[in-house]
C-alpha cells in the first residue's frame, strides 16, 4: 500500500517538475504511467489521468510560487518575520489538500483494487503530513528554518541518501516491494525513517532531527501502520 502511494506522489513530483525535464524525462514518466494503467488493464484512461495530473500540477503552482517562496523566506530571516510567511501559505492548506484529493481520486483508474482501497488511508496520511507542517500557522517550519534544518539536511544529504538505498537493496524490484504485508512494509518504513533521524542527530543542533522524527511518527499514525 505504502509503495504504491509513492508511486502516485513519484509521477506528480514528475508533473510537478515537467518545465525542468528534459524532453526524455518526460517520456519517461508518460512511459511508466502507460504501463501501470496497461498492467491495471485501464490503458484507455492514460490520457483522462495524464490530465488529471496535469490538473494537479497546475492547481499546485496556482497556489505556490516556488521562486517567490524562498525569496520571502530569505527576505524574512534577518528579520525574524517566518511566521508571518507561513502563515499567509499555510491558510491554503485546505486548496492543497483539496488538489492532492483530486488526484489521487483522479489516477485510480490505473491503480490496482488494493491501491483505490487505501486511497482514503493516503489522503489522511498527507492532510496529516500539511496538518503538521502548518501547525499554529506554520511555527514549526518557521523553527524548523530558523534552527538551520534545511543546512542539515543538505550537509548529511550522503548519509541520508543511504538510508534511501538500503532500504531499495533490500527489495528487488517495485512488484517485490507491492507485495509485502503490511507489517513489512511498516517495517521498512520504520528502518528508513530511524535510520534518517539518525543522521541528522548529528548537526549541530538537535531540532532537525526532533522535528523529523516528530513528523515521521505523525505521519505514519494517518496510515494503517498505526495498528502494527
Amino acid at each position: 500500500m505504502i509503495w504504491k502511494i509513492v508511486f502516485v506522489a513519484f509521477l506528480a513530483v514528475g508533473v510537478l517538475g515537467e518545465y525542468q525535464l528534459s524532453e526524455i524525462q518526460r517520456q519517461q514518466y508518460r512511459d511508466m504511467l502507460k504501463a501501470q494503467c496497461k498492467k491495471n488493464g485501464a490503458e484507455d484512461k492514460v490520457e483522462e489521468v495524464q490530465e488529471v495530473m496535469k490538473t494537479f500540477a497546475q492547481c499546485v503552482m496556482g497556489l505556490f510560487d516556488v521562486n517567490a517562496l524562498k525569496r520571502e523566506i530569505e527576505e524574512a530571516k534577518p528579520n525574524g518575520a517566518l511566521d508571518e510567511v507561513f502563515k499567509k501559505y499555510c491558510a491554503k492548506s485546505p486548496q492543497l489538500k483539496s488538489c492532492i484529493h483530486s488526484l489521487t481520486a483522479g489516477v485510480a483508474p490505473c491503480m490496482d483494487q488494493t491501491a483505490r482501497e487505501h486511497i482514503a488511508s493516503a489522503n489522511n496520511a498527507t492532510d496529516q503530513l500539511i496538518d503538521f507542517v502548518c501547525f499554529k500557522d506554520g511555527d514549526r517550519i518557521a523553527l524548523f528554518i530558523a534552527e538551520g534544518g534545511p543546512e542539515c539536511f543538505q550537509e548529511k544529504s550522503g548519509p541520508i541518501r543511504a538510508c534511501v538505498d538500503k532500504v531499495k537493496s533490500s527489495v528487488s524490484s517495485i512488484e517485490a516491494a507491492q507485495i509485502l504485508s503490511l507489517g513489512d512494509q511498516c517495517g521498512k518504513y520504520d528502518e528508513l525513517t530511524t535510520c534518517i533521524v539518525k543522521a541528522l542527530e548529528e548537526c549541530s543542533t538537535p531540532t532537525p532531527a526532533n522535528m523529523a522524527e516528530s513528523l515521521f511518527r505523525y505521519v505514519r499514525n494517518g496510515t494503517p501502520c498505526k495498528n502494527q
